[in-house]
């Protein structure tokens, strides 16, 4: 059972660039989507079942501006109404209720983005989807994919914001598990995003990094950021001339216990093609070294066993999504009753 109040955000749930002119489904909080793009190259989307027999348009095709349903060929325009029955005679009225569910959609950031509660658009504010401005700069280089995750989206993002697990389950990169002391940080929250910038023992220098990083650091730096609920922005200062590599994710919470993972990397070094595979194989092997644990964690949300687990000083951050995410959930509540 997935907390109430999480279809009170904007969720990217699939990259901008995978969305084409077929209609492409997609999973969200237990409930089934059906995205499409018009003729205009407008996205759309709509709860993923036909009103007349309840089908899903995952098979189905677009027409024009139309997207039609795989099993009767019922035609619905862009705002949901049924435009064409074909088993009807012609004349026959088209019935009131033949119309699909509009969910409000976006498209920023390299994502397509919906806001899944239809019953408190008051919340469904544009200016809330975060900006990821290196998306798309010169000197940018993208890298992008998706994974799985059989856990609660909320451990997900707090392993994006754990401090001291890296010489411990990245032990590839990081080989201080001998000299693992989290140097104090503060924390920063804002609406709806708390952030901290830390630093830290630099990674080892394998890879391509050994070609970039020419001598060896005292430390070097990253800002974590989680955007509510689900977003990830991890910013990795390499502390040598500037270089970065930032990791972009969205979360999506399927179900309260399995987690997609899509997310857009880029990098200031290197920034030609055949570095990419290098970029998406670290970024792949991170998960793989993250899912090993978090994958063992409870399948309710974190914030659930805010009093059960013994969080510490390094966990602050953690601390801070957990209390924010229950006082977005509280806030709710109230602004609801206001507009009742």
């Amino acid at each position: 059972m997935l907390t109430v109040g999480l279809a009170t955000f904007w969720y990217a749930v699939e990259h901008s660039l995978a969305l084409g002119r077929s209609p492409l489904p997609v999973r969200l909080l237990d409930k089934r989507y059906i995205l499409f793009r018009d003729d205009q190259g407008l996205a759309h989307c709509f709860l993923d079942q036909c009103p007349h027999r309840g089908a899903s348009f995952a098979k189905g095709w677009v027409d024009g501006n139309c997207i039609r349903c795989p099993y009767h060929g019922w035609s619905f325009a862009p705002d949901g109404h049924c435009i064409n029955i074909p088993a009807d005679q012609h004349g026959t009225a088209i019935p009131a209720r033949a119309r699909l569910n509009v969910v409000p959609l976006q498209e920023k950031s390299g994502f397509i983005w919906i806001f899944p509660d239809t019953n408190s658009l008051e919340f469904a504010e544009p200016a809330l989807i975060p900006d990821f401005p290196e998306l798309g700069a010169t000197g940018w280089r993208p890298v992008h994919g998706e994974y799985l995750w059989n856990a609660n989206f909320s451990r997900v993002v707090e392993a994006g914001l754990d401090t001291s697990h890296a010489p411990f389950v990245h032990k590839p990169f990081f080989t201080n598990r001998d000299n693992a002391s989290v140097e104090p940080y503060d924390v920063e929250i804002s609406n709806l995003c708390v952030k901290a910038h830390v630093s830290m023992r630099p990674p080892k220098r394998v890879g391509l990094l050994k070609y970039i990083v020419k001598r060896d650091r005292p430390f070097s730096s990253s800002t974590l950021t989680c955007y509510l609920p689900n977003i990830n922005r991890i910013a990795i200062d390499f502390n040598w001339k500037g270089f970065q590599y930032i990791y972009f994710a969205s979360n999506i919470p399927v179900t309260s216990s399995l987690t997609l993972t899509k997310w857009i990397g880029v990098r200031n070094f290197f920034p030609k093609a055949w570095a990419d595979a290098n970029s998406v194989k670290n970024t792949v092997d991170t998960y793989e070294e993250d899912l090993a644990v978090v994958e063992t964690q409870s399948k309710t949300p974190s914030w659930e066993a805010l009093g059960a687990e013994l969080l510490l000083s390094s966990d602050q951050l953690i601390l801070a999504y957990r209390k924010t995410m229950l006082q977005h959930f509280a806030s709710s509540v109230t602004k609801k009753m206001e507009v009742i």
